[in-house]
């Protein structure tokens, strides 16, 4: 068991929880609500970050701040990606934990930060704390802990991001979210990547005890469609894509996990200057696209070499034996001539 960080700054929120917004006004709006009704005693703010969403919406969180309910906001003035609004919301209000919180999970039980930093005190220090869907994921790794604040399990990919926390301790070493993934990326499989290159423990902790999915309704899945967006597909060639090219994450994997990369991507966008209402200019970093220019011109050669390497995959024996059972036991074996 190791020591808050609370001790490191008594003074200010110990907690700052950024929901990354576009679109999808119901199930923001009961987000933010139902965070707002729970307790303060362990002290957080809410920081909202707006990536431009309609009018109605905006019109909607400008009020819920003048209400009370929002500590922070902050207007892009477009759609950047989640990434670039998490990172806006983490850089703009400091704080010694951080939590991304999506605008579709609502807070259901009252004293969620103080009884999260009490379960995760059972842990290393320098760690991450996200939710498990169930107590099945929550065990599924060897050396979960039974503590008297409830279960808390090990997770060796990466945690969901619905509702992560990160102490400043890692955020110091990893930095940021990574932004190099577009409108809805991998910076969640990232972040996990780089703590596991860092050798830095990722814990769970039961996600249904402390928070809800607001049902995906008619508007989330307008949101997307409208735009032409296919989240699976997007989803799936983060890892490989149709063309045979490495995804992304897979390429950053390679790079972490070989050393050759360091653990604190550069951001892609700077915050230039924040206006009275919250308005935020953004601009994209130089040598972030020196940087992403090199690279594209090194990796070609790579998915060159990739794509040789999968086309020329061959089966080992094991495979192959397996492979022929089940087509000599529904006739399609070599020599068979079974057609139609």
């Amino acid at each position: 068991m190791h020591e808050p960080e609370a001790q490191i700054r008594p003074e200010g929120p110990l907690c700052n929880v950024t929901i990354p917004v576009f679109n999808r006004p119901a199930a923001t709006e009961r987000t933010i609500r139902a965070l707002a009704a729970t307790s303060r005693e362990t002290p957080f703010h809410i920081t909202v970050v707006d990536n431009g969403s309609g009018p109605e919406l905006v019109k909607t969180l400008l009020g819920l701040r003048a209400e009370g309910l929002i500590d922070h906001l902050f207007l892009l003035p477009r759609n950047m990606g989640v990434a670039c609004a998490a990172n806006v919301g983490w850089q703009l209000v400091p704080a010694p934990f951080y939590m991304k919180l999506d605008n579709d999970t609502a807070m259901v039980r009252r004293h969620w930060l103080r009884d999260l930093l009490a379960l995760w005190r059972h842990g290393r220090a320098c760690s991450n704390l996200g939710g498990a869907f169930n107590r099945e994921m929550l065990r599924k790794t060897p050396g979960f802990l039974q503590t008297p604040q409830g279960e808390l399990g090990l997770c060796v990919g990466n945690l969901p991001g619905q509702a992560v926390l990160v102490p400043q301790s890692v955020s110091e070493k990893l930095g940021f979210w990574n932004e190099e993934y577009g409108l809805y990326g991998g910076e969640d499989g990232d972040y996990g990547l780089r703590m596991q290159a860092a050798g830095l423990p990722q814990y769970y902790y039961l996600g249904p005890d402390y928070f809800e999915n607001v049902r995906e309704t008619d508007d989330a899945r307008e949101t997307y469609a409208a735009r032409g967006i296919d989240k699976r597909r997007l989803h799936r060639e983060l890892v490989i894509k149709d063309n045979l090219c490495m995804g992304r994450l897979f390429m950053n994997k390679l790079l972490y996990a070989s050393g050759l990369r360091a653990l604190a991507p550069m951001r892609r966008y700077a915050v230039d200057d924040v206006d009275a209402q919250g308005r935020v200019r953004l601009a994209e970093r130089r040598e972030y696209k020196e940087f992403q220019r090199d690279l594209a011109h090194v990796a070609a050669g790579l998915n060159a070499r990739f794509r040789d390497y999968v086309m020329s995959y061959a089966l080992d024996e094991d495979m192959t034996a397996e492979l022929r059972q089940v087509l000599e036991r529904h006739e399609q074996a070599a020599g068979t001539n079974k057609g139609q």
